[in-house]
């Protein structure tokens, strides 16, 4: 990720950054630009998921699938793995 100046738009020097929560950090930043020299801080937050971890929707299909009635969970196990039953 590349971090620019909010005044003079040179590529910024990250110094070190300080967690404010699960999902969000403040950045402190230095600018090389001689002419410029500004310091800034900034935030960087996860918004949302474009797609969800592998995990979350591995786990909600073993819940929806173990809350199904037993002859529907067999259907589709025949679907899927006709050799196992």
């Amino acid at each position: 990720m590349r971090v620019k100046c909010p005044h003079c738009h040179t590529k910024a020097i990250v110094t070190h950054r300080v967690p404010i929560s699960p999902t969000s950090d403040d950045i402190y930043i230095n600018c090389p630009n001689p002419d410029c020299g500004a310091r800034s801080v900034m935030r960087i937050s996860h918004v949302y998921d474009l797609t969800p971890p592998a995990a979350t929707l591995t786990d909600a299909m073993h819940e929806w699938f173990a809350n199904l009635p037993d002859d529907e969970k067999r259907a589709i196990a025949r679907q899927y793995q006709p050799s196992l039953l």
